[in-house]
């Protein structure tokens, strides 16, 4: 008898998809790049202890002039800040009061991507497109008046 084959959630195949980017639905985007830059030091303070103790200070002194942030760590995202925290309490408060329903939870969603960052894609005005568009152009934009002087002595039959 041939041996059966576990049913998985998501297919071996997708699980670098789903580290590397997010639901089509989710508000947040995953940013890969971030996530390559994530470092931790574990021999941080072992190192540090031993540079000061290297410098001829005492036991004491040395403990007490380690730092209690390691400066090689992977800083924070904006919603981290003390100043979201309010915020994001908020949210969570709203989303565990409703059951989970994240309609009525709209307005702190939208308070907490402003203060990720995130800002609303405007739409563009058919002036600013055509001005997008020659600033991409650029110097070969120049033939365009001639080759409508151009046409005027061309005739196609």
């Amino acid at each position: 008898m041939a041996p059966s084959i576990p049913q998985v959630a998501i297919k071996p195949e997708k699980w670098p998809q789903t580290v590397y980017s997010t639901p089509e639905p989710s508000l947040a985007k995953a940013e890969a790049d971030k996530l390559l830059a994530m470092r931790f030091d574990p021999a941080f303070y072992r190192s540090a202890y031993l540079q000061c103790m290297g410098r001829g200070l005492s036991q004491k002194d040395c403990i007490a002039s380690l730092s209690a942030v390691d400066s090689k760590i992977t800083p924070s995202g904006p919603l981290s800040d003390p100043a979201a925290s309010d915020a994001m309490s908020s949210a969570i408060a709203c989303i565990s009061a409703n059951g989970g329903d994240v309609d009525k939870c709209t307005t702190h969603f939208d308070a907490l991507s402003k203060l990720a960052g995130y800002k609303e894609e405007e739409k563009k005005t058919s002036v600013q497109k055509a001005s997008e568009f020659c600033s991409k152009a650029g110097w070969k934009l120049i033939a365009v008046p001639a080759l409508y002087v151009g046409m005027k002595f061309i005739k196609i039959k």
